[in-house]
Parts: C-alpha cells; sequence; structure tokens
C-alpha cells in the first residue's frame, strides 16, 4: 500500500510540473541521441567485424582477443603514459605556481591585467597553435634551431629532426606549449584562491607564516576541488587525445608516437576495421572509467583533503 502511494505521489508530481518537463524533452532527447546512443553503439559494435558500411558479422569476442595480441596496440599503452603523465603534472603544477604569483600581487589592478594577459591565448583556436609549434620544431629554419644555434649550442651545420628522431620526438611533444600557462587553467586556480578568507591569510602572516607554508597548510587545502578538476580531466584527455598525432607526427618515426586513439583512428577510417576501432575505444572507455574511480576514490579517502 505504501509503495502505491509513493508511486501515486510521485506521478502526481510529474504531472503537474508536465510543462517543465516537455521544455526539458529536447534537451533530454538530443543528449540521449547525440551523447549515450553513440557509444553504447560502439560497445556493441565492438563484436562484430564491421567496416562501416555493410551489415556486420557477430564475432563475439575476436576483437578482443585480437586486440590483446597486437604488438603495435600494446607498444602504444606505454607511449601513451609517457606523454600523458608528465604532461598531466606540468598542467596541474605549472598553472597553480603562476596562480600563486598572481595571487601574490597587492595591487588589484596589476593583478587583474595579469588575469587578463593569462587569458588571451585562448582566443586562438588549438590547432593553430599546434601548427606554430609544427614551425617552431622545423629541423630545418625552425625558431628552436634558430635558438639553439645563437646561443653555441649547436653548430651552425647541425641540425637536429625534433619530431623525426626517436630520441628527441617524445620529448618534443611534452615541451609543446611551454610555458604552459595559457588559458583558463590559472584563473580556476586564482577562483579557489581568491575564497580564501583574507582574516585567515592576514593571521598567518602576523605569526610570521612563510609563503611557502602557507601555500603547503592553507592554499593546498582550499583548492583540493581545482586539484581533483585538473587531475580527472587530465587523465581523461590524455587517455584520450591523439591531436599531436594527427597534426604533427602522424605515428612517427616507426611507431614511436602511437598512442591507442591514434591507432583507434587510423583502423576505424584508413583500414576501415570500425568492428576492432569499436573494440579499442571500448577498451578506452573502461580504462578512463576505472582510472576516474580510483581517483575519486584517493582524493575522497583524505590523502589530499583538507580534513585529514
Amino acid at each position: 500500500m505504501m509503495k502505491s502511494k509513493n508511486t501515486k505521489g510521485l506521478l502526481h508530481r510529474i504531472w503537474k510540473g508536465r510543462y517543465a518537463y516537455l521544455f526539458l524533452l529536447p534537451l533530454f532527447a538530443g543528449l540521449i541521441l547525440f551523447s549515450y546512443y553513440p557509444p553504447v553503439l560502439g560497445v556493441y559494435r565492438s563484436f562484430f567485424d564491421w567496416d562501416g558500411v555493410r551489415e556486420g558479422v557477430f564475432t563475439g569476442l575476436d576483437n578482443y582477443r585480437k586486440l590483446f595480441q597486437d604488438e603495435v596496440f600494446l607498444n602504444s599503452v606505454p607511449t601513451m603514459f609517457k606523454i600523458m603523465i608528465p604532461k598531466l603534472l606540468i598542467g596541474i603544477i605549472v598553472p597553480l605556481i603562476m596562480a600563486e604569483m598572481i595571487f601574490s600581487v597587492r595591487n588589484k589592478k596589476y593583478q587583474s591585467m595579469y588575469r587578463v594577459l593569462i587569458l588571451l591565448p585562448i582566443v586562438a583556436p588549438g590547432i593553430v597553435g599546434t601548427l606554430i609549434w609544427k614551425n617552431i620544431f622545423d629541423p630545418n629554419g625552425g625558431l628552436l634551431t634558430a635558438i639553439l644555434k645563437a646561443l653555441g649550442i649547436l653548430g651552425e651545420e647541425q641540425i637536429v629532426d625534433w619530431l623525426g628522431s626517436v630520441k628527441t620526438v617524445i620529448p618534443s611533444i611534452i615541451f609543446m606549449g611551454f610555458p604552459w600557462i595559457g588559458g583558463t587553467s590559472v584563473l580556476i586556480y586564482m577562483s579557489g584562491l581568491m575564497g580564501i578568507s583574507q582574516e585567515v591569510i592576514e593571521a598567518s602572516r602576523l605569526d610570521g607564516c612563510s609563503t611557502l607554508k602557507r601555500i603547503c597548510f592553507i592554499d593546498l587545502p582550499n583548492i583540493v576541488g581545482q586539484i581533483r578538476y585538473f587531475l580527472v580531466f587530465g587523465i581523461i584527455g590524455g587517455l584520450q587525445d591523439y591531436s599531436v598525432q594527427i597534426v604533427l607526427t602522424q605515428g612517427r618515426p616507426g611507431y614511436a608516437t602511437y598512442v591507442p586513439g591514434y591507432y583507434m583512428y587510423l583502423q576505424a577510417f584508413t583500414a576501415g576495421n570500425m568492428g576492432y576501432a569499436c573494440a579499442i575505444g571500448t577498451v578506452i572507455f573502461v580504462v578512463i572509467a576505472l582510472i576516474t574511480a580510483l581517483t575519486f576514490k584517493l582524493m575522497n579517502a583524505g590523502r589530499f583533503d583538507v580534513d585529514s
């Protein structure tokens, strides 16, 4: 009886708000159609030998068995982590340092000016920045080579193929974006720092607390949310990203810059193995879900929490 009353009460509330739900219906329809349906279809198609055009042939777990015996895919996983981990650390630490430097500026006018200057680089599309770095890494007339020759680090006739050598290609990809402070990252950190009570900061100064101690014991515990955001989305972005491979390296030299996302792209749109590509995408999705859940669990356990 109680369950029946609750059901009737819920239906009554839904009927009362029917116009609001009607307005929300296009939003949820679009969300289901464009955000939920494609990945669900991708998981389903991963069990088929499918070229994206003709009707697929059900093969069960064959795509997954093949995937975990595929040396190109298996070798692309360590490459992904070699690129992702340094970029993740840079994306968390460097904007934080810059935000702390701007936050320490007492003059509000200059502080606002620095915030605007930090935000300006996002006006240019990301692909433009990538192409600029392609020219910087040009082994013949690139800016990096010219600077190193001017400093005497490289000889006049010496040429370094930054993106064409196994030894330099991954460090070059990591170096891209230097000094790594443009965009919204600094502003997100700034929003957290500006939310700290000024009374607490003034009290720490009166007590003789050094800047380093204030950052460690006051600032960092109060921006745990921002750190969690950059950590989680940095991991997700790092596992999915293959834009540099498409624009700059095409996976070269050899297979040195192959990552799972780029291999998935090639299998789908070059080799026509859409079912196999769906299997790669499903594995990436599972890994992202597991790592994200683990990250939240570790952070919520109090390892980075002010209450710990």
